[in-house]
This record gives structure tokens, sequence and C-alpha cells, in this order.
């Protein structure tokens, strides 16, 4: 979708709702990709943290954080009937100081977008849907009102009910969910698909045992297969390689994707914006593994599946990853 001048309408940022989650993410994220000067509106000069616009001067500013102080707002009025707590994650318009604000990490960004995707009644809401369709018998999730962790969407995703949310591939480990799912029986299985990925799907990573417990991002576009040449070492099983680019909130430093908007852009470096990453499928084109980011000039080792008969070469114990759709 275009993106949305709230440069010309502030008022209209917090409230706003979408009719699918790609239009609720690149709304959300709007302000945040201009002041990173990703996206250009006509009329808009950039300075830092500031845009300026038709005379008015805007503060824009992005910050990754976990859930603490200055994480959650109350919650608007508009989404009281989906949204009934006041922990709203903290991406809104501060109309007297005139500030964009997103204060949030990845899990804050990913609940934003789906409180702010389908409308104010929960039969029809996208966050409030997500929820109704997990099997409660196989994982938990967080209600409706209260930010989920980046591992509660991942392991979620495979085992959605019928709805009009929907699993559209991923892998799991699902010993190691097991673990973490007391009193669950987990059910989640592995399904191929991610070349059918579209612009909007959700894709979610659980870790175990890191600093860490996943990550949560949106889709911009469809996944773009790239050589497996440009990639050393890669295990046997190991068939295809995409280049996907994403919306999300990501911390700085080794967080950051490739071509990432949030790079020295005058803020924190860190936060809401825009980059790439690199995924990995085997042969049924499910995804096992992916790249986040560059590293020391180069790229950082890449992240598999967690497997316990492999020896492991990465810090994080990938046990589950995800792509969900929204329709």
């Amino acid at each position: 979708m275009a993106i949305i001048n709230f440069f010309a309408n502030p008022g209209s940022y917090t409230p706003g709702y979408y009719p699918t989650v790609l239009d609720a993410a690149t709304a959300i994220a709007a302000p945040f990709l201009v002041q990173q000067q990703n996206q250009v509106i006509p009329g808009a000069t950039i300075s830092g943290k500031q845009v300026s616009y038709n005379g008015n001067v805007f503060t824009v500013s992005t910050n990754y954080i976990n859930p603490g102080n200055g994480y959650y707002i109350p919650t608007p009025e508009a989404f009281s009937d989906v949204w009934p707590t006041e922990r709203f994650p903290n991406a809104a318009y501060d109309g007297v100081a005139a500030v964009f604000n997103a204060t949030i990490d990845c899990v804050g960004f990913g609940s934003r977008v789906l409180i702010a995707t389908g409308g104010d009644d929960p039969s029809q809401n996208a966050f409030c849907l997500f929820q109704s369709q997990v099997n409660a018998d196989a994982a938990h999730f967080s209600a409706p009102g209260w930010v989920p962790s980046a591992f509660e969407f991942a392991v979620a995703l495979p085992v959605l009910r019928p709805g009009r949310w929907s699993y559209v591939c991923g892998s799991v480990y699902a010993p190691g969910i097991q673990q973490q799912e007391s009193g669950k029986n987990y059910t989640g299985i592995a399904k191929g698909g991610f070349s059918n990925a579209q612009a909007g799907d959700i894709i979610c990573l659980a870790y175990e045992d890191g600093e860490s417990n996943g990550h949560f991002m949106v889709l911009t576009g469809a996944p773009q297969k790239v050589s497996m040449t440009e990639f050393n070492n890669l295990p046997g099983y190991v068939s295809n390689a995409y280049c996907i680019s994403v919306y999300d909130s990501t911390a700085s430093g080794g967080s950051l994707h490739f071509n990432d908007s949030r790079a020295n852009d005058n803020d924190t470096d860190s936060g809401v914006g825009y980059g790439q990453l690199y995924m990995f499928t085997n042969s049924n084109d499910e995804p096992v593994g992916f790249i986040f980011g560059p590293w020391n000039g180069g790229m950082e080792a890449p992240h598999f599946l967690y497997n316990p008969d492999v020896a492991q070469t990465s810090t994080l114990e990938v046990v589950a990853i995800s792509l969900g759709r929204f329709q």
C-alpha cells in the first residue's frame, strides 16, 4: 500500500483501523520509515528526529525496549472493545508534544499491528481472532489486553483451529516446545510452502535458553529466491535460500537486518523499521533456518531449527519457525 502521510493529519495515527495486516503494519511504521528516509513524502523534510511538513515540526522517535517503563500507554478509546486493559503497546501520537513515538519490542509492534487490523468488533479483529483460534489444549496464548511473547506466537501458529487465520508453513522442534507448554499436549507439525508466502504474512521465531524468546515480523513482499552460492558451509538438508523483506521492531547493533532503515537513523538505531534477512528451507520447502543480519562486515552465522542429533553452530536454540496469514 502507499505510505500514509500522517504528518498532514497526525490525529488519525493512533486510532486507525485497517483491513489487512500489511495495511496496518505499513501505517504504524509510516512515520518512522519517513524519519529513517526509507520512505518519502513530498514536502516533508527530515533533520535528525525532526520531520517538518506544511509549516509544522514533529518529533519522530522509536526505540526497542522489552516490557517495562514506557512500553505501555492507556488503551485509546477506539480500541477498548478489543483490548480491554490499560496495557496498550506504545506506538502512538502525542498531540500535545507533537511526537510520533514507538517504544516497543517486536511483539509490541506485532500486537499493535494485529489490534489495528479488521476493526473494533472482536469477531472481526485480527488479534482477537488469532487468540480464539489457538488450540488451548496444545499451547498457551495471552488473552486480548495482554501482549504475548514471540515464543507464544511462533508455537501457536502450527496449532491454530480453522478460521480466518491459517498456518502457511513452518518447522517445529516439538520436544523443546512441549517442555515450555506445561499441562498442554503440543501437536504442531512442520508444513511446506515457504515460497507461497506473501506480503502481510507474519513470520514468527521461537527460541529457548537465550536472552530472547523469539521474534515477530511482517512480510512486506513475497520471498525472493537467491543463489545458494552466496552462503558457505550450509548443511546438506538445506535446499533453498530466500531473501525476505520485513517490518518489525528490533534492537540496535547485531540485531539489525540487512539494508536496515534503522542503521544510522540519527535516533536510537532501533525500534520500528524495515529490513531484509535470509531464510533457508529444506526439500519440502519447510523453513529450517535464517540469517538475521550482518556481522563484522559480513554475515552472521546462520541459525537453524534445533536438532539434538546435529552439532549446533548457533547460540540460539530455535524451536519454531512459523508463518501465518489473516484473510
